[in-house]
Parts: C-alpha cells; structure tokens; sequence
C-alpha cells in the first residue's frame, strides 16, 4: 500500500498514457533434447543447427529449454561426458548456432548473458566446424573467451572486471561462473580470418586433455540470454537470441529515440511488479547512474520532465 501511494503522483502525471508492452511472446516453453551427433561430420544432423540449439555426444547429454516468457535458453546438463566418464573433453556438450559468415578484417561486437545454478566453467568461442587452422586462426577459431579485452558483469561479486588482452593462442582458458551468479559480457574483437560458415558455440561438457575438471556437474542449468553478435563494419547483426532492448539516448525505456513521459510510464509500471523489464532497460533506468534502479530514479526523471533539471 506505501508503495502505491508513493507512486500516486507520478502515475497521475502519466494516467492518460497507455502502458507499453515490452514483450508479447505468449507461447509455451519448448523442451529439445538433442540427439547423439558423435558421427555427425559422417552424416547428417536431425537438428536445424542454424537457430540456437544442444548438441553432445555420447555418453553425455543434454537437454535444452527455449523459455519464451522469460525469454532466455535453459540447458540442463544431465551427463557432461569428459574422459573419466568414457567421453573426450569439455566440447562433449555443446550449446551453439551455426551458419555465420566471418570476414577477416571486420571488427564484430559480441554480447552474452550466462547463469548458472551450480559453480563451474566454460569455453566459448566462434570458429569453422571441423577446426583446422585458417591463416591466424588456430584451430578455426577467430575468438574465444580469452581474446581480445571482455568486460564482464557479475551479479554475486558486484564487479565489473576487465580480461587482460591475450595473444590468441597463449591462453584458452574457460570463464570462471559462480553458484547462482549471471555474468553479462560484452567484447569487440576483429575477424583474424575468413570462416564462410561459422559457428558460435559454448562448451560445457566434462573434463579432458584441455580441461583440469568438469565444467559443470550432472545436474546443472545454465541459462543464456542476450546472445548477439554483430558485425560493426557493415552494420549488420548477424545473431540475436533474446538480445536486450537498447537505446544510445539516456531514459530511452521503450527504445524509440527519446526520453519523455511514456518511459516514465515503464519505470512506474515495472517499479510496481505489473511489467518485466530485460536487464539492459534496468541499466537505462538507472538515470541517476546510482548502481540501481529504485524511487529515486522515478523523482530524478520526473524533475527532468518537469523542467527541474536540464538533462538525464
């Protein structure tokens, strides 16, 4: 109740505006649970490998979940494989997309959002399918996690850390993940070659001549989100699976190039538990750039509207 009175004067201001409907995806949760494809560069796969979907290989396995109402990927890690368990390595699960064109030369941005349930790791990186060397890059590979400088969100340590840049073969490492932490990481990075068909791909299996231990345990759900991948020399967004909305103007909730009073209508509305905001319009909330958004940055917007203060 004190909170709805707190809000009364700034749902007044905007009573006339109708809400903006962040999201409309009203279909159920699909559950795919991929097949064994350990011969799969011998024949053909059941999976349509250009959308985001689990492969693995025996004895490991996997189990995803396309989760369109909280519009984020769920993997289940059920057997990560690994040597010890009769498997290779940490590539025995896989959640990945395929079919990506990488040019040498073009500077490309890429952005994830991972959670996990349990500690652990992982690999990711973008590379030709079958992973043999093209001019700079190793083993197919134009990037990974370890190449180029990533700047990397955690939610449970409240850091924001940056990876010393590396030499591209020097170091591939997995990322570190927290029981319960998200990290949301964005790197830009420049194609070192041309892959004509490409894959993004994060490993998630069992332990290996690369790997000390497993990634993840049997049991474990990793969650994905925000998965882009754009090539900033042409413009042209090459991947985007549950991508946050986005705005280059301050305040720009709804992402449609200003700052004005049906924002504030999102902010009240999301404030009060009626609308579910992704994380990035949460960081455009924040226009007092406090670390949060709460009630002071609804008084801090409507100052801004009222003509109080000059900007956001």
């Amino acid at each position: 109740m004190k909170r709805l009175i707190a809000f009364s004067a700034a749902l007044a201001m905007i009573y006339s505006i109708p809400a903006f409907a962040v999201y409309s995806e009203t279909s159920e949760d699909t559950v795919i649970s991929a097949e064994d494809t350990s011969a799969e560069e011998g024949g053909e796969e059941e999976t349509d490998t250009t959308v985001w979907h689990v492969n693995f290989n025996e004895p490991a396995e996997a189990e995803m979940t396309d989760d369109t109402e909280n519009r984020e990927y769920s993997v289940l890690v059920i057997n990560p494989g690994g040597e010890a368990r009769g498997g290779t390595d940490k590539w025995d699960v896989q959640f990945r997309i395929r079919g990506i064109s990488i040019e040498e030369g073009h500077d490309y941005r890429i952005t994830y959002r991972i959670s996990s349930d349990t500690e652990g790791s992982y690999y990711t990186k973008i590379g030709n399918l079958d992973s043999s060397t093209v001019g700079e890059a190793v083993a197919g590979e134009v990037w990974h996690n370890q190449f180029g400088i990533s700047t990397i969100t955690s939610y449970t340590e409240g850091t924001v850390q940056q990876d010393a840049e590396t030499s591209y073969g020097s170091a591939w490492n997995n990322q570190k993940i927290g029981m319960g932490d998200t990290l949301n990481v964005t790197c830009n990075f420049k194609g070192i070659a041309t892959i004509p068909e490409a894959e993004w791909s994060f490993f998630l299996g069992g332990a290996g001549a690369t790997s000390a231990s497993d990634c993840f345990a049997p049991g474990a759900t990793v969650r994905f989100s925000n998965l882009t991948l754009t090539d900033l020399t042409t413009g042209e967004t090459l991947v985007s699976g549950y991508a946050f909305n986005q705005s280059d103007v301050k305040g720009d909730i709804n992402c449609d190039g200003k700052a004005d009073v049906t924002d504030l209508s999102v902010m009240c509305l999301a404030m009060i538990g009626d609308l579910t905001l992704d994380d990035g319009q949460i960081t455009i909330c924040d226009v007092d750039e406090s670390g949060k958004f709460d009630m002071a940055d609804l008084a801090h917007y409507m100052r801004y509207l009222s003509g109080n203060i000059d900007s956001l």
